[in-house]
Formats: structure tokens, sequence, C-alpha cells
């Protein structure tokens, strides 16, 4: 099985939903908490992602 390729795009405008679901005052503190998990994995597959970028981008300015 192929492993589905990561878009950061994607993960950002997820994160930008979390956020307002997370500033509902009426929201449930388990529904809170598992947003809360998605958001900080999302944010961490983005910073590694974008660090991956940088370090290409480097490499190309190299040679």
């Amino acid at each position: 099985m192929e492993e589905e390729k990561f878009n950061v795009d994607e993960a950002l405008n997820r994160l930008e939903e979390i956020n307002a679901e997370l500033s509902n005052k009426d929201i449930e503190l388990s529904k809170s908490m598992e947003l809360y998990k998605e958001g900080v994995l999302l944010a961490s597959k983005c910073k590694e992602h974008l660090e991956g970028v940088k370090t290409e981008l480097q490499i190309l300015n190299d040679n």
C-alpha cells in the first residue's frame, strides 16, 4: 500500500478549521481534547515538512 503524500496546504486549512471549532464556547471537553490532539499532530507534521523544504532549498542554493 502506497503512503499518502503529506499536503501542507490541506493541513494548514484543517488547522484553521480546528481553531474555529475550538473557539466555540459550547464544545464538549472530550471533543476539544480530540481536536487539540489532531492540531498538535498536524502542526508537528507541518513543521517537519517545512524544515525538509528548507533543507532542500539550502542544498540547491549551495550547488
